[in-house]
């Protein structure tokens, strides 16, 4: 299917914050990368009209295309560096009280210097459109990322060595994987039934003499391959999110296990002091059991006074 600039424009009003809806679109893009002109420019013109709560979505999409892209071409290296210094300029005056979006902005062309996308002067330009009197993101401690950019809501879950996933992460993450997968999708499977059969079969393809029908087809062909190129970039999403969330989840396991054995040995400890103290309580009851009982024993008579044990003195 060819490019359309309409249908572009509709799929980035519904681009949202999500790694697999930023990665469709990016797929979607460098599918049609010989229109790489025309999807920047129209990528630039929708950043400059989006809410400024949406414009970091847009740098997202161009980082994705940027970074994917380049084992095809430089075909969008070269058509986003010429928009790329206006619309860093659009984007960090928008968010001049925003923070966090500065940041994420800063970690895409920190990811872009070190991965080499463009050169050190360029990024330096771009880096020059930033507010002043902020910390850059390679002043910021502690944040060396992966090259993920999405919300810690979004991000794929990495677990650290020193600390296992909490469950409630566990649970979230299995959930949203099951409702967003591709395999449970039943609109994908009616999109496949529509397909002609042709599509599939070459020698049916050779035997067709009609122009208009081979036209036809041709058309179907192109569908289905965009179709199909969608859904293979979705399963390739989800395959990489099912492969992190089955290292999070034997993680989660091994720290479990961890766990168990701290409290197997904790409750071996507790078991050892138990007995003790039912030893010591059992001497205690038994030593009480052998004193004499004071209750039982007859009350005596008062000593006489010293005077009554001698008679009175001869006048």
């Amino acid at each position: 299917m060819s490019f359309n600039t309409g249908s572009f424009v509709g799929k980035l009003i519904e681009l949202n914050n999500s790694q697999q809806s930023i990665q469709t679109l990016s797929g979607w893009a460098i599918h049609h990368r010989r229109n790489a002109q025309q999807i920047v420019d129209v990528w630039f013109q929708q950043l400059t009209k989006s809410p400024k709560e949406r414009k970091l979505l847009f740098m997202f999409l161009s980082n994705d295309i940027i970074q994917n892209s380049k084992r095809k071409g430089n075909e969008f290296t070269q058509e986003f560096s010429r928009v790329l210094p206006d619309a860093l300029s659009h984007t960090y005056k928008s968010a001049v009280e925003d923070l966090k979006t500065i940041k994420q902005i800063d970690r895409i062309l920190q990811i872009w210097k070190e991965r080499e996308i463009f050169g050190k002067d360029f990024i330096d330009k771009l880096q020059s459109f930033r507010p002043k009197g902020l910390r850059s993101e390679s002043q910021s401690e502690g944040d060396q990322g992966d090259g993920s950019l999405l919300s810690p809501t979004k991000k794929r879950i990495r677990s650290t060595s020193d600390s296992a996933p909490d469950p409630d992460t566990v649970i979230r993450s299995l959930i949203n994987l099951e409702r967003g997968s591709a395999l449970q999708d039943s609109r994908i499977k009616q999109q496949f039934s529509t397909i002609p059969n042709e599509v599939w079969n070459v020698q049916a393809v050779e035997k067709i003499t009609d122009r208009k029908r081979l036209e036809t087809l041709l058309k179907s062909v192109d569908s289905s391959y965009e179709m199909l190129s969608q859904h293979r970039i979705r399963l390739q999403t989800e395959f990489q999110e099912r492969n992190k969330v089955a290292a999070m989840l034997k993680e989660f396991v091994m720290h479990q296990k961890e766990q168990l054995r701290s409290v197997e040995s904790r409750l071996t400890e507790y078991q050892g002091k138990l007995q003790k103290v039912q030893a010591v309580r059992s001497q205690l009851q038994s030593h009480l059991n052998s004193l004499p009982d004071l209750t039982t024993v007859t009350k005596l008579e008062p000593l006489p006074e010293p005077g009554s044990l001698f008679g009175a003195p001869d006048d």
